[in-house]
């Protein structure tokens, strides 16, 4: 999770892409579109680590459940706006 939320704010990760290619122009959205994927991806390993802890019996990590499957929800449906648009990747080297 660490390593993902690496990829979209640190230095040479998603936003400063972004912001180097602006936000409007078909380079940007093409980011914006590749960090939205990621950000689902990231959020897809969050909800499954908390259900697995909340299954080993760790009843404070389920107070996380809800929000984090909210977050999942909202950029899944970003992700399916966008859908056949193009979406680029960063070559990012983050460490966990």
């Amino acid at each position: 999770a660490q390593l993902g939320e690496q990829a979209e704010t640190a230095t040479g990760g998603f936003n400063d892409a972004v912001a180097a290619a602006g936000q409007t122009t078909a380079a940007g959205t093409a980011l914006q579109n590749g960090k939205i994927k990621n950000k689902v991806l990231k959020l897809q390993t969050d909800v499954m680590r908390i259900q697995i802890e909340v299954a080993q019996g760790n009843a404070a990590a389920g107070s996380q459940l809800a929000a984090q499957q909210a977050k999942l929800a909202t950029n899944v449906a970003l992700d399916k706006a966008a859908a056949g648009q193009t979406a680029t990747a960063i070559n990012f080297a983050g460490s966990d």
